[in-house]
């Protein structure tokens, strides 16, 4: 097997159709399909099949799509292991984040990255936490910023930062028959409905387990996993929703919505930065995770400032 092969295998099981990745990859199909025919031929085993919309992996080339991912990764970290320090870092940094992090730090941590290390490429994927670790641990993500995570045998996990969680309600919800006030206690947050991204969801174990300590429950009224349609539930008046800073940040300003600290007790959910086991060594990610620590440290500063300034306006 070549590595050509595998990352061009990758990119047709990604698109799911032999015209449209020849395209992408800037190849003829006939070449492209050439290609997937010796590395068949080379297995023993068909790799795709056909369907009316393109093609899907066989169970074989599902096998050998979970294996590419490292294998390209341990190839780049070759790569840049021989190369040493000779020249500036480069090449391509793959980065998880939870969907807060991700619609509010993409375009600075972009910023820093061409400033800082202009020959990185920087690609983000968002998703939960959990999954993000064990997408850094089958070498599918370099690193990853996650949520109130335990220690694991597949990633490196160091604190980053805590960061505070807020109450975020729409214009509609109420509490003793008044408006919600800036600041509520825990015991208030339980008597409310809330829109929560579902139990497997970090910040709701967090919110859960606080909860519990003081022998009280949340009153889930809705779970849905994407932060956008929560926020869009809260507009309506479905519930409140607790959401980390960085999610909140972009709610100030919003004409439905309305910013609640949590105190008695403060809520906060540690984030921390996940690399693979024995990566330390390795140019690429140790640099390119010391950029995004420096840059998510100081752009949750510059958040905490502005959702207090806008709660007590």
């Amino acid at each position: 097997m070549e590595i050509k092969q595998l990352q061009h295998f990758s990119r047709i099981a990604e698109i799911g159709n032999l015209t449209r990745a020849a395209s992408v990859l800037g190849l003829t199909q006939a070449a492209l399909s050439r290609q997937v025919a010796q590395l068949e031929a080379e297995l023993g085993t068909e790799l795709f099949r056909r369907n009316g919309r393109g093609l899907v992996l066989t169970d074989a080339g599902q096998r050998l799509l979970d294996h590419v991912p490292l294998i390209l990764r341990q190839i780049a970290l070759a790569e840049r292991a021989v190369r040493g320090s000779v020249g500036p870092v480069q090449g391509a940094l793959v980065l998880g984040l939870p969907p807060s992090l991700a619609r509010t730090v993409v375009v600075p941590l972009i910023d820093a990255f061409r400033e800082h290390l202009p020959e990185v490429t920087l690609r983000t994927v968002d998703g939960l936490s959990a999954h993000l670790v064990e997408l850094v641990g089958t070498g599918k993500l370099d690193c990853s910023v996650v949520y109130n995570q335990p220690p694991s045998d597949v990633a490196e996990l160091r604190l980053l930062a805590d960061e505070e969680l807020y109450l975020v309600s729409g214009p509609l919800i109420e509490h003793a028959g008044k408006a919600l006030p800036r600041s509520l206690t825990l015991t208030d947050v339980a008597t409310l409905p809330l829109v929560t991204a579902g139990t497997t969801n970090a910040v709701h174990a967090a919110l859960a387990t606080a909860m519990a300590a003081l022998g009280l429950k949340p009153q889930v009224a809705h779970e849905i996993e994407n932060l956008t349609a929560i926020l869009d539930l809260v507009r309506k008046g479905y519930g409140c929703a607790v959401i980390p800073l960085s999610g909140v940040h972009p709610c100030i300003g919003d004409p439905k919505l309305r910013l609640h600290r949590i105190r008695k007790p403060l809520l906060r959910c540690s984030l921390s930065v996940a690399t693979p086991v024995r990566a330390l060594n390795d140019s690429l990610i140790g640099q390119g995770t010391s950029l995004v620590r420096d840059v998510v440290r100081q752009q949750l500063v510059q958040f905490h400032a502005d959702v207090e300034k806008a709660i007590d306006a």
